[in-house]
């Protein structure tokens, strides 16, 4: 937790004492002298605020939310409005740096008061990706705490619930990534910003996805996957291009720019994707652009339709703004569907789709331990998911 400049009064540590929230980040100066000593003697862990603790980095992330445009913007292809999730940067931390914990900033928008239910999102949104959001409070909301207000009591009970809620499920955090398609990059260097933005936008187009490191494949990245992209600014090299096309002739499909070089195969018969040859390749697809991508946001909704919606992992019905974040224990007998409703109040009559044969499905929510209305429904390869009134964050644990 990121300590607020006015709490000089140890006494304020009694809010923390007994939550999941286990260190501070405390400003430096005598003034916090006495707060860093009571903290000690609670048994909460203190560091300065700028210096991440030994096995954690600080990455700085977005309030996570349904973002609305300033005045006269707009028109730009992401859309109005949108939602931001920090999911996909902790997702890429824990990829790049795995003994490495991620600990997300993301402060709420300065000026301005956040309700109660936008701070178990900030929770929820880090937590179910496998990481901690830095507790950050508004200013009204700090002086309320302060001064034991009513009202600012009770958003803090329910911040705490939610911090409490992932502590008590820590090994969630070790379940793998299901995903229908494969993001291949390095995420570096002239590769970062379109690699990295891509992965934020096939979320938001709902489409679920797993990290490739390009110098860590194996024969089992490309695991359940029905697609790969590379939009590399140079060619792969030999071993990973034989290992891409194994996986194409076995029937994947390839979305590639066009520094992948020439494809042999035969073009498809019909009508042609806009801005790419699809050829045949062994059983699978390579659909090769004829251009330079340029727009990570316009490759990601290519993606999306190259693939097809058929095969959504997780489809929504009445759920406002949403996203799924699609997990499966490692010994493959559950799987744990995170499901995220960025609006500032949860649905009341949501279904939910998850891909997959399961016979058994609990829910549980920071609210409720158990979901007792939940009404699950067999559609062949899918289960359907009723949701009774939830709020913004519910837990779907689906057995095998």
């Amino acid at each position: 937790m990121q300590w607020p400049e006015g709490w000089k009064d140890p006494a304020v540590l009694d809010l923390v004492k007994d939550t999941a929230i286990d260190y501070l980040l405390v400003p430096k100066g005598s003034g916090f002298a006495a707060v860093r000593s009571r903290a000690r003697q609670l048994g909460i862990e203190v560091g300065d605020r700028d210096v991440a603790p030994n096995g954690v980095e600080i990455v700085k992330g977005s309030w996570p939310g349904v973002q609305w445009p300033t005045s006269g913007a707009g028109a730009g292809p992401t859309g109005v409005p949108w939602v931001d999730s920090n999911g996909w940067l902790i997702r890429l931390n824990r990829a790049l740096h795995p003994d490495v914990a991620p600990w997300v900033e993301a402060p709420p928008p300065a000026k301005s008061v956040a309700a109660a239910d936008s701070y178990l999102i900030a929770v929820a949104d880090s937590a179910a990706h496998g990481g901690r959001w830095i507790v950050a409070l508004d200013a009204p909301l700090a002086k309320g705490l302060a001064a034991r207000d009513a009202e600012s009591l009770a958003t803090w009970k329910r911040l705490t619930a939610a911090t409490g809620f992932f502590a008590a499920h820590k090994t969630w955090a070790e379940y793998l990534p299901v995903g229908v398609a494969g993001v291949v990059s390095d995420f570096t260097g002239d590769n970062e910003f379109f690699s990295r933005e891509l992965l934020n936008l096939m979320g938001r187009a709902g489409l679920h996805y797993r990290i490739l490191l390009k110098d860590r494949i194996s024969a089992a990245s490309f695991e359940s996957l029905r697609a790969v992209s590379y939009t590399e600014t140079t060619p792969p090299n030999p071993d990973l291009r034989r290992q891409i096309l194994q996986f194409v002739q076995a029937g994947g499909m390839l979305i590639a720019a066009p520094i992948w070089g020439e494809v042999a195969g035969d073009l498809l018969s019909g009508a042609q994707p806009a801005g790419y040859k699809v050829r045949a390749v062994g059983k699978g697809r390579i659909a090769l652009a004829d251009e330079v991508p340029a727009d990570p946001y316009s490759w990601a909704a290519d993606a999306a339709l190259l693939v097809s919606h058929r095969y959504d992992l997780v489809r929504f019905w009445n759920s406002g703004a949403s996203r799924s974040f699609y997990t499966m224990s490692p010994e493959r007998k559950q799987a744990l569907v995170h499901l995220l409703f960025y609006a500032e109040r949860g649905p009341d009559s949501a279904t939910v789709r998850v891909a997959g044969r399961y016979r058994a499905v609990r829910g549980s929510t920071v609210d409720a331990p158990k979901l007792d209305d939940l009404a699950m429904q067999s559609q062949g390869d899918g289960v359907e998911v009723r949701l009774p009134q939830v709020s913004q964050y519910v837990a779907l644990e689906l057995d095998v």
